[in-house]
């Protein structure tokens, strides 16, 4: 049976862990784990992070780094302890808000472990059927980003900064053992170097769209992070634009 090990880095997210949705998760699916990744929060975030895991202590971690290292670094870290733990057949991550749930990063896994690929990445598209809720400034500046980046650096992904993706085994080393070059555009980052790497993403993954996606309260983003976010663009360009 294939198995899921999640990735959620955590930075003063005590008001926003909801415990009692991943210990039901987790009650629901015996093929998964959890690695949160307590990123030096100041708050009482590792409290809460130590009641879900008194929950399901066999099927939970906690990683606690000391001093704050971001969110890229925080999942970097996490993924590589990920394959160091056991042998579970595939890695991911999302965002401690949940605004991808458990339940549909699981439907993810599934589509991804029923294919012949090796990521999965999760596209906020509104569709019929599908319920996404967005705040407009956050998706305005998304599509701006992603527009930027498939002119500018030749990727041709409709929505890289989801935060519901999923690695086989086999690419944590290749695409994770490096630090990132950026900041807010890691999430562009590891497509690039999974580009680079593979050639191909089609060949590669799946773009699967979500069913559901709930913007949530608290967002670290703010409207001046946009320049910077710019500026990061150009750092991929340099380092991971396709020639094709």
């Amino acid at each position: 049976m294939s198995t899921l090990s999640i990735i959620v880095p955590c930075h003063n997210e005590e008001k926003r862990l909801d415990i009692g949705k991943f210990l039901d998760f987790l009650g629901q699916t015996g093929n998964t784990r959890i690695i949160f990744v307590n990123d030096g929060s100041t708050d009482n975030t590792n409290s809460v992070l130590q009641k879900i895991k008194d929950g399901k202590p066999e099927r939970i971690s906690i990683i606690n780094l000391v001093e704050r290292k971001g969110k890229a670094e925080a999942v970097r870290t996490g993924l590589l302890e990920s394959i160091g733990q056991n042998n579970f057949s595939y890695h991911g991550f999302i965002d401690a808000d949940l605004s991808v749930s458990l339940n549909e990063m699981y439907r993810l896994f599934i589509i991804l472990a029923g294919s012949n690929k090796k990521f999965i990445i999760g596209s906020r598209i509104k569709k019929i059927g599908a319920i996404i809720t967005r705040n407009e400034w956050r998706h305005f500046y998304s599509r701006v980003i992603a527009t930027l980046v498939g002119y500018i650096i030749k990727l041709d992904v409709y929505d890289t900064q989801c935060s519901a993706k999923i690695f086989n085994t086999a690419m944590i080393n290749p695409v994770f053992t490096d630090n990132f070059r950026t900041k807010w555009l890691f999430d562009v980052e590891i497509i690039c170097r999974i580009h680079k790497q593979e050639g191909s993403l089609e060949s590669a993954g799946l773009e699967e769209p979500l069913l559901q996606w709930t913007e949530m309260k608290g967002s670290k983003l703010r409207w001046f992070n946009f320049f910077q976010i710019v500026n990061e663009v150009f750092v991929l360009k340099k380092y991971y634009r396709s020639k094709s």
